[in-house]
């Protein structure tokens, strides 16, 4: 029975891995806003958090990171992922809590994404579902928190954290190797060259 178990699992994950390597093209029509947002719930998540100090005050680091969104800027696409090149605001007035917005991909993927808490300049938090492209297809949704804080010898540090909700419990695998070999080095290489444009930007050792 032990066996049998492991031969259908092994089995369920080879077709969700093969589901989510497959190509599904993009939608011809855009999705829309229907008002709700998946639930938050408790249970397993795969996630990964990284973290930063720059050499700059926080307010005036948080203006010069957001003035031109140099964090979405310094994404690089990965395997899985592609950078957004079009956002369009659908619900309230964005980044105010309860605003969502439709991102789209540059391969023509899309993605809704709303705000839980903006406490400028110390905590953003946000989610994001519909993901429209293969990798998706195996997610209910994402949960992502930046939080700030200004060190005691005025530099300031960023904790960036993302959390994965699959869809069905044995998609967990997959998707903590996706957060492996595709969230992690994206936000790892974003927050590099942010934090590389801020030590041009502000000076400092």
């Amino acid at each position: 029975m032990k066996t049998m178990s492991r031969t259908i699992a092994t089995g369920i994950l080879a077709v969700t891995m093969a589901a989510c390597s497959a190509n599904i093209a993009p939608p011809d029509v855009p999705p829309t806003f229907t008002g709700e947002a998946p639930a938050i719930r408790d249970g397993q998540y795969a996630e990964y958090e990284t973290r930063r100090v720059f050499n700059a005050p926080l307010v005036p680091l948080r203006d010069f990171i957001e003035s031109e969104q140099r964090i979405v800027g310094a994404m690089e696409e990965t395997d899985q992922i592609r950078k957004p090149v079009d956002v369009v605001v659908v619900h309230g007035e964005w980044p105010e809590e309860g605003s969502v917005r439709r991102l789209e991909f540059s391969d023509g993927h899309f993605a809704m994404e709303r705000v839980l808490e903006n406490d400028f300049p110390t905590l953003f938090r946000y989610q994001v579902w519909n993901y429209t492209s293969a990798a998706g297809q195996n997610l209910d949704y994402a949960l992502g928190q930046q939080a700030w804080r200004e060190l005691p010898d005025g530099r300031s540090e960023l904790v960036w954290t993302y959390r994965l909700k699959p869809n069905a419990w044995y998609k967990h695998y997959f998707i903590q190797q996706f957060v492996s070999n595709d969230m992690r080095p994206l936000m790892d290489n974003a927050l590099d060259t942010v934090v590389e444009q801020a030590h041009a930007h502000f000076g400092g050792e």
